[in-house]
């Protein structure tokens, strides 16, 4: 991959079919990006799409950001043509739609001629939903797991793709837990709010409890709102900090747990706030 250091807060689509899109993408603050040849690119222009992505990630590292292209799906004319494309380039990932089971992860395998390469798979259908902890358990350690709340509303054949209830809700919590359970991470839903900010913020607050690592982004504009939600407050890192340093003076005299702020610490307490630590220093050796 051409990125060195990896977040994953912001996960942007840049439609495959538009030259001056894919040239702008650099220039946007997102922590990965997603060349589209599947929802974004018409049939005719599929092959034309797939020859500008590759020539695109031939000559650019987008500003040292680590990219993925999402193919057409394991059922489609253009995927085995899009995953051995990808391969062939060596320094993107593949993103798969509609990735339905543990034969679908194999498919793209072969078809892309065994080339180890990062993975985001994309959890949209009820079938995937179902088979997602087996999914999970077969990805590798820097592999994601993706939720697409339409298409899967779609599947359920459902009036309302509203991610924050239902059977859409359930889904979501599904992919987050089956994620965790098997080490990978989660990367939220797509928003279809482009101008609504504080709708956008909302939708991501609520994937960031869920247990997500960042989002799925289809314009440039939510990508900051994102990033924000995502990235550890001053206030939360002051507290992390403190809280480590009570830890140590409390390990110091035998105790194993301590109160702060008239709360009980613990050790699992402590690891969320060693994580809040790393993902800030991270972030800040990123813009660096």
């Amino acid at each position: 991959m051409t990125a060195t250091k990896t977040l994953n807060r912001s996960v942007l689509f840049v439609p495959g079919s538009e030259q001056k899109r894919i040239e702008k993408a650099a220039n946007i603050p997102a922590d990965i990006l997603v060349f589209d040849l599947e929802d974004a690119v018409s049939i005719p222009e599929k092959t034309a799409a797939r020859q500008r992505v590759t020539d695109a990630l031939k000559t650019s590292d987008f500003a040292n950001r680590q990219c993925f292209v999402r193919i057409n799906g394991v059922t489609t004319d253009w995927f085995i043509d899009d995953a051995q494309a990808v391969a062939e380039l060596g320094t993107a990932g593949i993103m798969l739609p509609k990735c339905d089971s543990v034969d679908d992860l194999i498919q793209l395998k072969n078809a892309s001629n065994g080339v180890n390469l990062p993975i985001f798979g994309i959890v949209e259908t009820a079938l995937s939903v179902l088979s997602v902890a087996n999914i999970a358990k077969q990805m590798q350690s820097n592999d994601s797991l993706c939720f697409g709340h339409v298409d899967f509303a779609s599947d359920m054949q459902l009036n309302d793709n509203d991610a924050s209830k239902g059977a859409v809700y359930h889904a979501r919590c599904q992919v987050a837990l089956a994620a965790r359970a098997f080490g990978i991470t989660a990367i939220d839903n797509i928003s279809l709010e482009v101008k609504d900010e504080l709708a956008m913020r909302e939708d991501a607050l609520l994937g960031q409890q869920l247990g997500y690592s960042g989002k799925l982004c289809i314009h440039p504009r939510q990508v900051d709102i994102v990033n924000s939600v995502y990235t550890p407050t001053d206030e939360q890192v002051k507290k992390a900090t403190e809280i480590l340093a009570r830890w140590e003076d409390a390990q110091k005299s035998g105790q194993g747990v301590f109160t702060y702020e008239n709360k009980m610490v613990d050790l699992p307490v402590i690891l969320a706030q060693e994580s809040i630590l790393a993902r800030s220093k991270a972030i800040t050796e990123n813009s660096n």
